[in-house]
């Protein structure tokens, strides 16, 4: 891609992502072209639909919140402090951005992100299994699924995820587990 072209294309993405942060996601297209200083068919050249551009977007802020959550996770030589890491990170992550959640949609969008972090997540979650500190049945679409319902209980608590965090790690625990859980149904790839 020439220069031009990259510099167009993350204008673009600045521009949207400011837009889907103060206005929600249905924010007009023309809106973003002007705000990121490009023509409508710039814009459409880069992002061919509303779903790409919601999907950069969403690419975008996991690429800056998430990502050196998971790495900096990854590096930690305490297994149990890891996996505590992402549940809280991830879930403020979000919780400090609604705007980003309402982005994740469950399907191609959602599941395109996770898959370039699930073998991250799965690495952090096998190392805190090794140690004992979580049971062995846990799965990384399970702590997906976690964060999710964090950052969707956070919008009934406000500031009181942290006591439901607290409560989920505990749960977490081998302690906890007094009977296996059942199969999972779900698809690997999707965040809700």
């Amino acid at each position: 891609m020439r220069a031009d072209a990259q510099r167009n294309r993350a204008a673009i993405v600045a521009a949207a992502r400011a837009a889907v942060e103060e206005s929600g996601d249905e924010v007009s297209l023309d809106r973003i072209a002007q705000a990121a200083q490009v023509t409508a068919r710039t814009l459409f050249r880069h992002f061919p639909s509303r779903q790409d551009l919601l999907a950069a977007i969403l690419d975008d802020y996991v690429t800056e919140r998430v990502e050196p959550v998971l790495r900096r996770a990854a590096a930690d030589s305490d297994p149990s402090r890891a996996l505590a890491t992402v549940l809280r990170e991830c879930t403020a992550a979000f919780v400090d951005h609604p705007p980003m959640f309402e982005l994740v949609d469950g399907g191609a969008r959602t599941g395109e992100i996770t898959s370039r972090y699930r073998g991250t997540l799965a690495e952090i979650l096998a190392r805190a299994q090794a140690a004992g500190s979580v049971r062995a049945d846990l799965t990384p679409d399970d702590v997906l699924c976690l964060i999710t319902m964090l950052v969707a209980s956070a919008g009934h608590v406000g500031g009181d995820w942290p006591r439901h965090l607290a409560l989920i790690v505990d749960g977490m625990s081998p302690r906890a587990a007094s009977t296996p859980l059942p199969p999972s149904g779900r698809a690997h790839g999707t965040l809700s």
